[in-house]
């Protein structure tokens, strides 16, 4: 009885490690004025950014060492007390294989207008042909990984705060 207790209890844990799911919010910096720093606007868009995310129980945030990504992340890194994971933003690659790689459940991660894009195909495995021009700052792309049988994924786009110019 004992052995067919733990080959029950393997198979469960087996089972709920496998059917895990994942959620990744991934977003542009907000707006930045000349100096490369988030604007007064920017802030706002942060702060709106949390208000999207603040039932999401986020449990990792992704920055890039640029500050302005860091900002866009603050609000989020103030109400959850999470450290940000910082990943320099030449280092895309690096950046997608932690992403895969974790175990967390519910995932921020704010990059640039040239990297979002790759991001949100590298974990989609597929093109989905986003491209945010340079005043675009409004984008949620959230990616929702399940894990089952099969691995299914879905990407939803939306928008946050006020709409961008």
């Amino acid at each position: 009885m004992n052995f067919l207790f733990r080959v029950i209890f393997a198979g469960i844990i087996l089972l709920t490690i496998s059917s895990c799911s994942c959620t990744y919010y991934v977003v542009r910096h907000a707006d930045k004025g000349a100096d490369g720093l988030l604007t007064q606007d920017g802030f706002d868009r942060a702060d709106d950014l949390w208000q999207e995310l603040a039932d999401k129980k986020i449990d990792a945030i992704y920055t890039t060492q640029v500050q302005r990504t860091q900002q866009t992340a603050q609000t989020v890194v103030d109400s959850t007390g999470l450290t940000p994971i910082v990943i320099q933003s030449f280092n895309t690659p690096d950046l997608i294989s932690n992403l895969r790689g974790t175990s967390k459940k519910s995932i921020l991660v704010v990059g640039h207008s040239n990297t979002v894009p790759v991001i949100v195909d590298s974990l989609m495995v597929s093109p989905q042909g986003i491209v945010i021009p340079e005043t675009d700052y409004d984008n949620l792309f959230i990616i929702k990984v399940s894990r089952g049988t099969s691995i299914s994924r879905r990407l939803t786009r939306a928008t946050y705060g006020e709409i961008s110019q």
